[in-house]
């Protein structure tokens, strides 16, 4: 799905980076990168595409398989009150409302996600060394 000129990463090619060995919290921050850059240039009656994809598994899915618990991301999107969450809440609201004060809010909880992956992933390449 193109959106303004910035693709999103469809399902596919997250299971073709996925089984070339990409690193996972590299694949799941590209993702939400894309999402973020889409979402900044989206009207309110745009978000379908970016809606479906943030709703769409990512890598850590795959690699899980409905085994959540033992997901290193598990925090982000299981939680009700978790960061995952929150973006699709915010999302859901600039969908309905075309308030661009929820559009904010979604780019500010992204931004953070991505932030946190970022000290994650670094967190755990450090304790796998």
């Amino acid at each position: 799905m193109v959106l303004h000129g910035e693709r999103l990463l469809s399902f596919r090619d997250i299971v073709e980076r996925f089984q070339r060995g990409e690193d996972l919290f590299d694949i799941t921050i590209e993702k939400w990168k894309r999402i973020k850059r889409s979402l900044s240039e989206a009207a309110s009656d745009e978000l379908q595409p970016i809606l479906d994809n943030a709703r769409m598994g990512g890598p850590f899915c795959l690699e899980y398989n409905q085994q959540c618990n033992l997901c290193p991301i598990h925090k982000w999107c299981r939680d009700p009150n978790g960061r995952y969450q929150n973006i699709m809440r915010s999302l859901y609201m600039f969908a309905t409302s075309g308030d661009y004060y929820f559009k904010q809010q979604a780019l500010k909880e992204i931004e953070k996600f991505l932030d946190e992956m970022e000290d994650h992933k670094r967190a755990v390449k450090q304790r796998l060394n």
